[in-house]
């Protein structure tokens, strides 16, 4: 909990002091929370752990998704 909590903290500071795009955040945080997954996969054997997916894979994945207009 406290992990999650520093690794949210730390992207929230990043963001702020690098003042990058819309884009970058997203992608920052999209790999802040892979990491934190995978922390807590490897501190629990019992968790079943899928197979990382990059920032590209998801929004790829996600434009497949969304209705079309």
């Amino acid at each position: 909990m406290m992990d999650k909590f520093s690794g949210v903290l730390c992207l929230i500071i990043i963001a702020m002091t690098a003042g990058c795009s819309s884009d970058m955040a997203k992608r920052t945080a999209y790999e802040t929370m892979q990491n934190v997954r995978q922390q807590e996969c490897l501190k629990n054997p019992a968790m079943e752990c899928g197979k990382r997916e990059s920032y590209d894979d998801y929004q790829r994945q996600r434009k497949t998704l969304e209705p079309s207009e």
